[in-house]
């Protein structure tokens, strides 16, 4: 990965407040947690230490598997589930423990798009770990089949 592709990522997941204004002209403000005091450097060099190369950290789905699977459905061979391109492409970040902020990045780990999808902020790692396991098998047959 790039250190351009890194400032994405780290740019992408800074907190900011989302900001929507009805037909009505009611506007309504949303905090979309994220980095709020870790800088791009401290990012990077947390990178440098993580697993990203291992794949997902619950189902173990490679980067590459995961961006095989988003270019068959950009490109009509399966259904696209990429929510207009912009989620699958690559493994994603996710806080193992939700009630934690971004900043703790000891917290932070790569993640499949799936794992991300169904762990949510609801599952804990340990309650995770059986449905990541299925969610893994059933990755490496559609991988298997193409």
């Amino acid at each position: 990965m790039t250190s351009e592709e890194l400032r994405k990522i780290f740019n992408q997941k800074k907190q900011k407040i989302e900001r929507t204004v009805s037909k009505k002209g009611i506007v309504k403000e949303k905090l979309v947690e994220g980095f709020e005091k870790t800088t791009f450097e401290e990012f990077q060099t947390w990178f440098k230490i993580s697993k990203y190369q291992d794949g997902c950290n619950y189902c173990g789905t490679s980067s590459i598997s995961t961006h095989k699977l988003f270019n068959d459905a950009i490109s009509g061979a399966r259904h696209n589930w990429t929510r207009g391109g912009k989620r699958g492409k690559r493994l994603e970040l996710d806080r193992v423990d939700p009630s934690k902020k971004y900043d703790e990045l000891q917290n932070l780990v790569w993640c499949c798009y799936w794992c991300n999808n169904a762990k949510s902020n609801f599952f804990t790692k340990v309650e995770f770990e059986p449905i990541a396991k299925e969610i893994g098998k059933a990755i490496k047959k559609m991988i298997e089949q193409h």
